[in-house]
């Protein structure tokens, strides 16, 4: 597999570029990280990952990162280098890629090109062609760079743009904290501003880290994609699930207008993620902030992180079977010199994964799917399972064991194959 995938350079190494990497070394893929405190990746140099020294604010140690690697795919992570102009490290790092026959270059920007947020705003969804904020001094900045990198994009370098929503994720290694509203909820220090009306788009650190991945891969050159889950939603539904999740009371309102107010924070958008689904087939494993927190639950109770190998970013946890096609309206007066229909293609056998037993046999549903889990993998949380083929562990009241087959566990039990295997998810309970 790393035979054929071109080596990886991180520019600005830290929670996303780190579990990037993580993902990437699994599959065996070169990969250098270059950053100013080479420190805090020990752990990734430990899993073979070259780490280089770089100062993004020295322009000319962008060409010597490269070096040595043929038709490398650039990421560039780096917040913003102050004491240069605008935009000027960003086309510095793409000049330098486009000098060494980068295979592309990945640029992680901030939805928060979009502005700041207002109410009378906050139900608007935002996609690629919405407008941006060019008289937000904070946008410009990552404007700037976008704009940058499109202009070297010009020469030939193929380049992406990805408009991230809010990350969040468990903790990553010694140096690499959990990120997300948990620890300010423990610390009540999370506020629902505006009381919580403001919509939030988020997107949980191994969905976005296949779509980085699958970016590399297959984006077209200019693109850019605003990168969030399925389910924006306002702040206070967030918050408020999530501090009885964790069982803390609900987080304080607070008004965004009074001068103490996060004037310049508070970036909440309602992004539709559909132009980066249909042109890369994403598939989120994540599709709400349920779903990723439930993952954080299991791995502050001690499962280990995934190792988001290569084989989970390229297939897609549900079968998608082919449309049956319609025969074309013919009429009597339409008979002559008419190719006749295409047959009808049966979809059967349909593949059985991921979809709900009784509707794939159009019947009512009955709560009951079949899911193929690589080894190494972990189930989503939430559903009960029973393991129908393969081998597996669980973690049960804080306990790791063998599940052998034909056993059940409850449901928001954490599940890893250890081969590959086949489960029975019961997720819901079945209408009588």
């Amino acid at each position: 597999m790393s035979h054929d995938h071109p080596p990886v350079v991180i520019f600005g190494c830290g929670y996303v570029g780190t579990r990037l990497a993580q993902s990437l070394l699994a599959d065996g893929i070169t990969v250098r990280a270059c950053v100013r405190r080479v420190s805090l990746l020990e752990p990734l140099r430990a899993l073979g990952a070259e780490v280089h020294y770089m100062d993004g604010a020295r322009p000319h140690q962008y060409g010597p990162a490269l070096g040595g690697l043929t038709r490398p795919l650039v990421v560039y992570s780096i917040p913003g280098v102050p004491d240069l102009p605008q935009g000027e490290g960003v086309r510095r790092a793409a000049t330098a890629s486009g000098r060494v026959g980068a295979s592309g270059f990945i640029y992680l920007s901030s939805s928060a090109v979009y502005g700041r947020s207002e109410l009378t705003f906050t139900e608007d969804w935002i996609d690629e062609d919405s407008s941006v904020a060019t008289s937000d001094a904070d946008a410009m900045l990552r404007l700037s760079d976008e704009a940058a990198l499109q202009s070297v994009g010009q020469t030939g370098l193929r380049t992406i743009i990805l408009r991230l929503g809010a990350i969040y994720g468990p903790a990553l290694d010694a140096h690499h904290a959990a990120r997300g509203a948990r620890q300010r909820l423990r610390t009540g220090q999370y506020k629902l501003w505006d009381g919580g009306r403001h919509f939030f788009s988020r997107i949980y650190i191994d969905d976005l880290v296949r779509i980085i991945r699958i970016a590399g891969e297959k984006a077209p050159p200019s693109s850019l994609y605003v990168v969030g889950d399925d389910s924006p939603c306002r702040q206070s539904e967030y918050g408020k699930w999530l501090a009885a999740h964790l069982g803390l009371p609900d987080p304080p309102e607070a008004d965004a207008s009074r001068s103490s107010g996060p004037r310049n924070i508070i970036r909440g958008r309602r992004l539709r993620n559909d132009k980066l689904k249909r042109e890369l087939g994403v598939s989120l494993h994540y599709p709400s902030y349920r779903e990723g927190e439930l993952a954080i639950d299991a791995i502050e109770q001690g499962a280990p992180l995934p190792k988001l190998r290569l084989s989970d970013v390229a297939e897609p946890t549900q079968s998608v079977s082919p449309a049956i096609p319609a025969p074309p309206l013919v009429t009597e007066s339409a008979t002559e010199n008419v190719a006749p229909p295409p047959p009808v293609v049966s979809p059967w056998p349909k593949a059985a994964f991921a979809e709900d037993l009784g509707t794939l046999l159009f019947s009512a549903p009955r709560g009951v799917a079949l899911l193929h889990l690589r080894k190494d993998t972990q189930a989503a949380l939430g559903p009960a399972y029973v393991l129908v083929s393969g081998s597996a562990r669980a973690v049960v009241s804080g306990r790791t064991v063998d599940l052998p087959v034909g056993s059940a566990v409850p449901a928001d039990t954490v599940v890893t194959a250890e081969s590959d295997a086949v489960l029975l998810a019961l997720t819901a309970t079945a209408p009588t």
